[in-house]
């Protein structure tokens, strides 16, 4: 079977909920500093399982693209790799909460569950991470961008130096400045 470009009704709607989720992502983010200590729970939850949800229609078009072209459910499967599938309803799992233990320096409990240990250790990792002086700066760039976008498209940019630390604030801006709003195409 030859292989074919992805419909563009398919692709733009993929486009659109891509670009969804980002927005939501930086809100995310947007929760998670001191100025919402009285919201973050409730919106960094919202916000994150939105994503989760926009990101999981997307993956539902493609997958009902691929099954009306004939690809085999196993395939299918396999790519949606629905072996790594969890529910939200059931929870956080043991090894969430040992994740947590580890990253606020809880004492490692007595665990016969290996994916608890495994939790207990990347908290740990993550912890180790926090505590450096120097942070990734992939990690920093890609903060900023979705910081400068969501301030360039809400016309808010002196706002990034409200919430965030001067040296994002500093490079949120300089993302937003680089920016253009999308103008509409002539008619």
């Amino acid at each position: 079977m030859k292989d074919t470009p992805m419909p563009e009704p398919l692709r733009r709607a993929v486009h659109q909920l891509v670009a969804e989720a980002v927005m939501s992502c930086q809100e995310v983010l947007r929760y998670t500093e001191p100025d919402q200590a009285h919201s973050w729970k409730r919106m960094t939850l919202y916000r994150a399982t939105d994503t989760a949800d926009t990101m999981n229609m997307a993956a539902m078009l493609i997958a009902a693209y691929c099954q009306r072209t004939g690809m085999s459910l196993g395939t299918l499967e396999s790519y949606l790799q629905t072996r790594h599938q969890r529910t939200r309803a059931a929870g956080p799992r043991e090894s969430d909460r040992q994740e947590l233990a580890g990253m606020l320096g809880d004492p490692a409990p007595g665990m016969d569950d290996h994916e608890a240990r495994l939790g207990y250790a990347w908290g740990q990792q993550h912890a180790k991470g926090a505590l450096k002086p120097e942070d990734d700066p992939q990690q920093l760039f890609t903060e900023a961008c979705l910081h400068g976008l969501r301030a360039k498209l809400c016309d808010d940019v002196d706002s990034l130096d409200g919430y965030l630390p001067p040296p994002m604030a500093a490079m949120a801006r300089k993302v937003a400045d680089a920016l253009e709003v999308p103008q509409p195409a002539p008619v």
